[in-house]
């Protein structure tokens, strides 16, 4: 049940973040190491809270999971209590999930991550092909390479970010595995 709770709870703020669902207006401030490190920390607790709040909903009931998530007002409270805006939290928690998603694409096919990247860079040394050229055939490969990894074509990946997840990865899938 909590590995089924993990997944609907990280599928839920996922599927609500301005970083994956693409939101119109400013960007929102990267990710930080502080805030990667929070939520690693947080994250069981958010859990607790999912599973204790479905039980009020009879926890056999399918999306006791989901209708404690849309309780709104009591979700917030408990993610201010921990410190957290729940504008930045969903933030993080969908870019920490993207971005797990990427790098294990990276970690599970390093040779077409690889060949990818190879052909991004063979079309930046390309004699003869203007500017303009270059970027389209750029972008329609980081589109593609997206796709592959189920990210919206809209989706900015931040390098720093990334970096990040790479860094923690092993802790993260052990939070979102854990029984």
């Amino acid at each position: 049940m909590k590995h089924v709770t993990a997944i609907l709870a990280a599928a839920l703020i996922a599927a609500l973040s301005p970083a994956i669902a693409g939101a119109q207006g400013a960007a929102p401030a990267p990710m930080s190491e502080r805030e990667l490190s929070k939520f690693i920390q947080d994250w069981p607790a958010v859990i607790q809270w999912f599973e204790a709040k479905g039980k009020q909903f009879d926890a056999d009931a399918p999306g006791a999971a989901m209708a404690a998530f849309f309780m709104g007002a009591d979700f917030e409270a408990f993610l201010k209590g921990k410190g957290w805006t729940s504008d930045r939290f969903n933030y993080v928690t969908g870019t920490t999930i993207a971005l797990l998603g990427y790098v294990y694409m990276e970690r599970e096919n390093p040779e077409l991550m690889k060949q990818f990247d190879e052909a991004i860079a063979q079309i930046n040394a390309t004699a003869g092909m203007s500017a303009a050229d270059k970027a389209q055939a750029v972008k329609s490969l980081e589109e593609a390479k997206k796709a592959m990894l189920a990210l919206p074509a809209e989706a900015k990946l931040n390098e720093a970010e990334l970096k990040l997840v790479r860094a923690r990865y092993d802790a993260l899938v052990k939070l979102f595995d854990a029984d």
